[in-house]
């Protein structure tokens, strides 16, 4: 039997996060509509969940290209952050899970509330299901809307 050496070929592209480049369909249609009528929401806490690769970071990014804002990794986000999320009104929050710091959270909705931010976290889960230990935080996560893209 002959060896067949195969070559890979790595294909060059940059990862972009254009409102072109996103590929609408019935699975996230309504979360691409509903993130397109900001700042006209019913609530300023909003949760979207969806599975790895869904395109949750995606319509992040073409939200905060359209207004403006701020985005953290849900496990880099640091008390230091704190001071600086003031001056943005829209504050994204990407890869949110329970290993969180319940404090450091309720934190940032707590400031965001009295500084009337918006606060948009994605989630492969939806937060209201995370057990959090803080009542307090029960109660402001009780204060989201909450979206998902679907399979």
């Amino acid at each position: 039997m002959r060896d067949l050496n195969q070559t890979i070929i790595k294909f060059d592209y940059d990862k972009n996060f254009k409102n072109e480049d996103f590929y609408l369909s019935k699975s996230n249609k309504h979360v691409f509509d509903f993130l397109n009528k900001w700042p006209k929401w019913e609530r300023n806490f909003i949760n979207v969940t969806g599975e790895k690769l869904s395109g949750k970071t995606h319509l992040m990014n073409i939200f905060l290209q359209k207004n403006k804002g701020i985005k953290f990794e849900g496990k880099s986000f640091q008390n230091d952050d704190l001071k600086e999320i003031k001056i943005y009104e829209n504050i994204v929050i990407e890869n949110l899970t329970s290993d969180i710091d319940e404090k450091l959270l309720y934190s940032i909705l707590n400031q965001s509330k009295q500084y009337e931010n918006y606060i948009l976290i994605n989630s492969v889960a939806s937060i209201k299901y995370v057990d959090f230990k803080l009542k307090d935080l029960k109660s402001r996560i009780n204060s989201f809307v909450f979206i998902g893209i679907e399979l």
